[in-house]
């Protein structure tokens, strides 16, 4: 089959939680092309190579703010120019299928990514759009928001467990939108756990878009003396490729799939952001966490809490770091400890793809 795969580049986690189930639609012998854009299409290439084909195509801007007030006042503007950016890249879209043939499409999250004439499904653990104040009626219309754009998918797919679930509110516990009609897969990572020496006491991962992503580097280098042991730091810079060795520090301006695997693997604890994709990925490695969620990024904020009441990772705010008190308390917390099988996950998703195709 030829298909088309539209990833969110928001981030780069879409990116690698979307790589097994692309490495499985290859290994079938279907032809892809991949839709993302910046840093996360970068991230694919060298990833998958030659394997796929590109189309670089921007999505929608991310809706940040500093602060409560200032978010309602960006949502004023931003769904709006939400929408325009929307129907231009569906405009993008809609003539790669018309020029191309394509039998499917499957998005991670890109809502300008699918086509009225061949089946097409949508991967997100974002049923819920969470506001800072938490207000329900606001909540509640951005679960009718997102049945308004489900009609256009055949399918909806949660890389999620139904109980015990690792995404809170966000997929679970829904007003309007019925849960028996979501299929919850299980979780996606492009790692997996390997049995090594736990020889690195921190792996940082900086991330996050700018500049919140360099005002994170800044917050953590100046502190970066309070940790004692061996630490490995990756700065998330994809256009980049160097490495610097200064005493009991590592530093990558990126990683490799498999150097960052690695490392987790070998890693006591981890120091990050608390976007998803992460979390599955330290839930499949079992490696504890203190996570900093990117300011303005509700989401991540109440993953943070969220996983701080489950007691499995450790959460602080980017402007409250305080590294080496945090990271004790984080040694504290246990991780996820539920069992996470990537395979059965993306074999999950395959079934309810060529069950309804």
């Amino acid at each position: 089959m030829k298909v088309l795969y539209g990833i969110c580049s928001w981030g780069l986690g879409h990116a690698t939680r979307s790589l097994p189930v692309i490495r499985k639609l290859v290994s079938e012998n279907n032809k892809l092309m991949v839709i993302s854009s910046g840093r996360s299409i970068d991230l694919l290439k060298t990833e998958l190579g030659d394997d796929v084909k590109y189309s670089d195509i921007p999505d929608y801007p991310m809706l940040v703010s500093e602060n409560s007030r200032q978010f309602m006042a960006k949502s004023l503007i931003y769904w709006p120019l939400f929408i325009r950016k929307m129907e231009s890249g569906l405009q993008t879209v809609t003539k790669l299928v018309e020029n191309n043939k394509y039998d499917l499409i499957i998005s991670d999250a890109r809502y300008d990514v699918y086509s009225k004439k061949i089946p097409s499904y949508f991967i997100s653990h974002q049923m819920r759009i969470m506001n800072p104040l938490r207000i329900k009626k606001l909540e509640s219309g951005s679960e009718i928001f997102n049945l308004f754009f489900f009609k256009r998918f055949r399918e909806v797919i949660v890389p999620d467990f139904k109980d015990d679930n690792l995404s809170g509110d966000l997929s679970h516990n829904l007003n309007r939108i019925d849960e028996s009609k979501i299929n919850y897969v299980g979780i996606l990572s492009d790692f997996s756990k390997k049995r090594t020496k736990k020889d690195i006491d921190y792996f940082i991962s900086i991330s996050g878009p700018e500049p919140q992503r360099t005002l994170f580097e800044k917050k953590i280098l100046s502190q970066i003396d309070q940790l004692d042991g061996n630490i490995v730091i990756t700065l998330g810079k994809t256009e980049i490729n160097e490495k610097l060795k200064n005493e009991n520090i590592t530093t990558h301006t990126f990683l490799s799939k498999k150097e960052r695997e690695e490392l987790l693997n070998r890693t006591k604890l981890v120091i990050s952001r608390s976007g998803y994709s992460t979390i599955l990925d330290l839930a499949v490695i079992g490696t504890k966490a203190l996570m900093v969620p990117t300011p303005g990024q509700i989401e991540q904020e109440y993953l943070g809490q969220y996983h701080v009441q489950k007691r499995s990772f450790f959460s602080v705010s980017q402007e409250q770091i305080d590294l080496k008190k945090n990271v004790e308390k984080a040694k504290g917390f246990t991780g996820i400890k539920k069992k996470c099988d990537v395979n059965l996950s993306v074999n999950n998703i395959m079934e309810v793809i060529y069950h309804t195709i």
